[in-house]
C-alpha cells in the first residue's frame, strides 16, 4: 500500500518530545556474603592488634596419688597478632552544568555516582578481604588477606611439580602468602569432609563456606543429596543445595564472585572468629574545587582481623 500523498508524518516532523523512561537499569554484582556475615570491630591505629591464647591438649592419664606434691607448671603466654589498616577509595567528578540540568531517572548525578562508587568500593573490599594478599606495611598499607591466614586446616594439591604451601605464621614473617600447587584437582565431598573435620578438631564451628560458582554446582551433587526427601511440585525443578548438614555442624554453601582465580580455592569459615576492622568506614568528603566541577570522593580504611586462623580451613588449588 503506498502512502497517502503529502501525508505529514513523523519522518519529517520537527518538535516530538523524546521518549525517554525515567528510569536507569542496571545489572551489576552487588552482594558482599563475607562482609555481610561476619562481624565488624573498630580499629585506632593504622597497625591493628589483638591476642590468641590456645587450651593445652586434653590429657588422659591426669591422675595424681593423694598427697602429692603440686610441680607447679609453666603459664602459657598470649600470641600478640597484627594486621595493617589498607586504606581503599573510589571518586566521582560532575560538571556545574551536568548536575544543574533536568536529567532523566536521576534528580542529582552526583548523587548517583557516589552511590554506585559506593557499591564498588564495597566489592573491591570483599575481593581484597577473602584474597590470597600479602601483608605490607610500606606507604601504600596492604592488609593479610583471608587465604594468607590459614595454615592449620587445610587441604592443598600435591602438584607435578609445585606443590601447594600454607602461608608460614605471620607472627614471625608477616609478608607470606599461601603457595599455589602447579596442578589442579577436583571439588570433592571427601576434601569438604576431611577439612570440616580438621577445623571441628582445632575447635571451630563452620557455618559458612564461601565457593566459586563451578564449585557450588559441584557441591550440589554431593552424594550426601542422595538420601535427602524434598517434596516439589510437578512444575518445579529443585537441583541447588544451599544447606550441607554434615557430622560437624550445618554448613551454608554460598556462591561467591570474587573467590580467587575463578575458584580455585573454598574458603571455610566461622563468622564468630574473623571480624572487619574499621579504622574510617565509608567516609565521604568534597575536594577542593577547581573550576566548573565537583569531585567527591568516598573511601575506608580497614583490615581483617582474624581471631584465631585455627577456627577456619581452606580447601585450595580445585580445577
Amino acid at each position: 500500500m503506498a502512502a497517502v500523498t503529502n501525508a505529514y508524518t513523523t519522518a519529517s516532523a520537527v518538535g516530538i518530545r523524546e521518549d525517554l523512561t525515567d528510569n536507569i537499569y542496571r545489572v551489576d554484582v552487588e552482594d558482599t556474603p563475607f562482609m555481610s556475615n561476619v562481624g565488624s570491630n573498630k580499629a585506632t591505629n593504622t597497625l591493628h592488634e589483638w591476642q590468641t591464647r590456645a587450651l593445652a591438649n586434653v590429657h588422659t592419664s591426669n591422675a595424681v596419688p593423694e598427697g602429692d606434691e603440686v610441680s607447679r607448671s609453666a603459664s602459657t603466654a598470649n600470641v600478640r597478632r597484627n594486621n595493617v589498616c589498607q586504606i581503599s577509595r573510589k571518586d566521582a567528578t560532575v560538571s556545574g552544568t551536568l548536575e544543574t540540568v533536568d536529567k532523566a531517572g536521576r534528580d542529582s548525578e552526583m548523587a548517583l555516582q557516589m552511590a554506585d562508587r559506593t557499591i564498588e568500593l564495597r566489592k573491591d573490599m570483599e575481593a581484597i578481604l577473602i584474597s590470597n594478599q600479602a601483608f605490607s606495611n610500606s606507604s601504600t598499607r596492604n592488609l593479610r588477606g583471608f587465604e594468607a591466614w590459614i595454615r592449620t586446616n587445610t587441604d592443598r594439591g600435591p602438584g607435578s611439580g609445585t606443590a601447594g604451601a600454607d602461608p608460614a605464621d605471620p607472627a614471625g614473617t608477616p609478608g607470606t602468602t599461601a603457595t599455589d600447587a602447579n596442578a589442579l584437582r577436583s571439588f570433592t565431598e571427601t576434601l569438604f569432609l576431611n577439612t570440616l573435620q580438621k577445623v571441628y578438631t582445632a575447635g571451630g564451628n563452620v557455618s559458612m563456606a564461601l565457593m566459586g560458582p563451578g564449585q557450588k554446582r559441584t557441591a550440589s551433587g554431593f552424594a550426601g543429596r542422595s538420601a535427602s526427601q524434598v517434596t516439589v511440585g510437578k512444575n518445579e525443578i529443585r537441583q541447588a543445595a544451599g544447606l550441607y548438614d554434615s557430622d560437624f555442624g550445618v554448613v551454608k554453601l554460598v556462591p561467591h564472585r570474587y573467590v580467587r582465580s575463578s575458584g580455585r580455592t573454598v574458603l571455610l569459615i566461622d563468622p564468630e572468629n574473623v571480624k572487619v576492622s574499621y579504622l574510617r568506614k565509608m567516609v565521604r568528603f568534597p575536594l577542593a574545587k577547581i573550576g566548573d566541577a565537583e569531585t567527591r570522593v568516598i573511601l575506608s580504611e580497614y583490615t581483617l582481623e582474624m581471631c584465631n586462623e585455627r577456627a577456619h580451613g581452606v580447601i585450595a588449588d580445585l580445577s
